[in-house]
């Protein structure tokens, strides 16, 4: 098949784009859960941990066999997190916070009396949680006792994650804003946004932060909240950022365009999809770049942005995607099947934020 060949501009600078649909690769293979996945699955020894938005979460193995079940009651709207131990914690979405055994076994419950649509933040001794009215607790990870929390004030829709030190909490709050927070609960400073905040903040080993917003930016804030540049989109921005070992982040608009841009701000290159690009993308330790968007396609690009392979599911692909150890891409649809693909490399080592929350686990920093 003939490429066509496009010249545009974006940002002052000219790209060459190739519209080439590229390799069609199928599934590795899938498995179809209770119903959608919430957010990335969390992975360690060789168990994939999913919360369903019904509820049910399920441990799968690297073949994607059911290795065990439970239920929450009141569904589950956030990606569980897992601690160096092997300990699980998720949060139901009807207010409480439960922590599991690798093997599934119930350790805790701890009721909250708010909604949760957060993925919990793990510290040494400590879990943290932020609800959707804005309630941020401080929780032993022994007992499940709250041992401290103080109300912010606005609502929170999407997870906090540490800043480079872990010292400090980066909690992005709906209402236009990034608050930081220290661990005995203190407000730091705020950043202000011109728009609703749904996704996480990505952080660099030089502890600056990259944010996006449905405003169609993507901020770069110093470890004080200070902006060092934005960048607009032609869109609104859901998808959380991932940046490469050089500080190049990446992220897909409502705009059906998925970008690059350059560690002081300038546009490198854009690739347009077929839909709304709502996921968090991945990238493994070849730098390849793994997205998906709501036509339900699946998208391998390297790092220049070139279509390397793509893949065509019946649904909406809305689950932040990541990559296992043994070299298998997760991917899952709103129709509830979660989708496993061979890659060339496992997540990228390298990458100062290859995925949605920093690491395989989701415990909120790069390893």
């Amino acid at each position: 098949m003939k490429s066509t060949i496009f010249l545009l501009t974006l940002g002052g600078c000219l790209l060459l784009a190739l519209a080439n649909p590229g390799a069609t690769r199928d599934p590795l293979w899938q498995t179809a859960l209770p119903g959608a996945s919430a957010g990335s699955p969390a992975y360690s020894s060789g168990q994939a941990i999913v919360a369903g938005k019904d509820g049910t979460l399920i441990a799968l193995d690297n073949a994607g066999k059911l290795v065990w079940r439970q239920k929450l009651p009141g569904g589950c709207l956030a990606a569980p997190a897992i601690d160096g131990d092997g300990s699980i914690y998720v949060a139901g979405a009807e207010g409480t916070l439960v922590r599991f055994t690798p093997g599934g076994k119930e350790i805790w419950r701890a009721g909250l009396g708010q909604e949760m649509l957060a993925t919990p933040l793990l510290g040494r001794d400590d879990v943290y949680t932020v609800s959707g009215t804005g309630r941020i607790c401080r929780i032993g990870k022994k007992d499940g006792a709250v041992r401290k929390q103080a109300e912010l004030g606005l609502p929170a829709h999407s997870a906090p994650v540490w800043d480079a030190e872990r010292t400090t909490l980066l909690v992005p709050l709906k209402d236009f804003l990034l608050v930081a927070i220290d661990t005995e609960l203190n407000v730091r400073w705020k950043f202000r946004t011109a728009g609703v905040i749904y996704s996480a903040p990505a952080v660099t080993p030089r502890n600056e932060i990259y944010l996006t917003s449905m405003d169609h930016h993507i901020y770069k804030l110093d470890q004080r909240g200070r902006l060092l540049w934005k960048f607009k989109a032609r869109g609104w921005i859901k998808a959380s950022p991932v940046i490469d070992e050089k500080g190049r982040v990446y992220f897909g608009s409502y705009d059906r365009n998925f970008y690059a841009v350059s560690t002081d701000g300038k546009a490198q290159w854009q690739f347009t999809g077929k839909a709304q690009f709502t996921a968090s993308a991945v990238i493994d330790g070849a730098g390849t770049l793994y997205c998906g968007d709501t036509s339900g396609t699946v998208y391998a690009l390297d790092r220049n942005g070139k279509l390397l392979w793509q893949y065509k599911s019946p649904d909406f692909i809305t689950a932040d995607l990541t990559i296992l150890p043994d070299k298998v891409l997760l991917a899952g649809s709103i129709d509830g099947v979660l989708l496993a693909f061979r890659t060339g490399q496992p997540l990228s080592k390298k990458a100062w934020w290859a995925k949605y929350l920093g690491n395989l686990a989701n415990s909120g920093f790069d390893e």
